[in-house]
Parts: C-alpha cells; sequence; structure tokens
C-alpha cells in the first residue's frame, strides 16, 4: 500500500512539473536566437543569441549575449544582473583556431557543454549531445531550489530539448544534478 501512495505521488509530481513546463512561453525564434532557458521559479525566460558583425561573421570577442524577456513584467526585455550572469550564463571560449566555433559552459552545470557553430544554412546553431545524438539545442529548463529572495541556491535538474540532428525529431533529455 505504502509503495502505491508514493509511486502515485511521485506521478502526480512529475505530471504537476510537466504541465508547469508546458505552460511557459515561447519566445519567437529569431535567426540570431540559439537558444532560450527558463526556470522554475518563474516565467521569464533567458534568451541566448548570436552577436553577428556586419560581415556576417560571429563576434569573436563576444560571440553570444544574453538578456531576459520579462514575461511577468509585460514582456519587457532587460539585461541580466552581474548576480543572475554568474548563475546562468555561460563562458565562451573559441574551440578551434579560426575562431568560427565555440564552446559554451556554464560554470554551475559542468554537464551542460554547448557548441555554437555555422550551420549547413549559413546561420549559427546552438548543439548538445542529448541521449547520445547531436542535437539543435532549444530550450534549457531548470528546476531550482530558492532562497526567500528568489536567488537559486541549488539546481535540481536540468532538463535540455531539441531537435536531433540524426533522426529530426524532437529530443528531450532530463540531468539530475
Amino acid at each position: 500500500m505504502k509503495y502505491h501512495l508514493l509511486t502515485g505521488i511521485i506521478l502526480i509530481v512529475n505530471l504537476y512539473v510537466a504541465q508547469a513546463q508546458t505552460s511557459y512561453p515561447v519566445p519567437q525564434k529569431t535567426t540570431k536566437m540559439l537558444f532560450y532557458l527558463q526556470r522554475s521559479f518563474n516565467k521569464n525566460t533567458i534568451i541566448f543569441e548570436t552577436e553577428i558583425l556586419a560581415d556576417n561573421k560571429l563576434n569573436s570577442e563576444r560571440p553570444v549575449k544574453m538578456y531576459w524577456i520579462r514575461y511577468e513584467e509585460d514582456g519587457r526585455f532587460a539585461e541580466l544582473s552581474f548576480l543572475q550572469r554568474k548563475i546562468f550564463g555561460m563562458k565562451c571560449t573559441s574551440s578551434d583556431d579560426t575562431k568560427s566555433s565555440f564552446l559554451l559552459i556554464n560554470s554551475r552545470i559542468s554537464k551542460l557543454k554547448i557548441i555554437v557553430k555555422e550551420s549547413s544554412l549559413g546561420n549559427y546553431k546552438a548543439y548538445l549531445v542529448i541521449n547520445n545524438q547531436l542535437t539543435e539545442l532549444e530550450r534549457v529548463f531548470i528546476k531550482a531550489t530558492n532562497n526567500p529572495l528568489g536567488i537559486p541556491i541549488s539546481f535540481e535538474y536540468i532538463e535540455v530539448s531539441g531537435i536531433s540532428t540524426e533522426s529530426g525529431k524532437l529530443n528531450i533529455e532530463r540531468i539530475i544534478l
């Protein structure tokens, strides 16, 4: 009886989490947007996009920029604070001599190693290995435990999703931290 009760509670919690994530707004995709990040705390969304120079090349000094879409504040755009950049930001390092592809790594989520490179269509995409398949990353969701001020104390898990370059199908993986 206790086993069935525990199983039922886990199923309800998982269903609630899945429904909560699907009710989040989806930002409009642009040619510069690489992926977006959402958190369990609220529906405000961090956009990661390429910084393109006039010659249509990636800015090697600052290839990726981030900003908020504050859905809970009339959808306005805003810069991330210093602390928010430290928590959710990505360190960007060149992964080749020509500085045409970059590795993005979050200091708190070492398992999340994202490659930004030019696609066959000529625009830049973010790629990540999800379920052992190279995937064009679209979304990152972080389940965090926050302090009373809303600052994440710890990350419980991240869920990454995108389109598999092998199958063309949606690929989702939850990584317990």
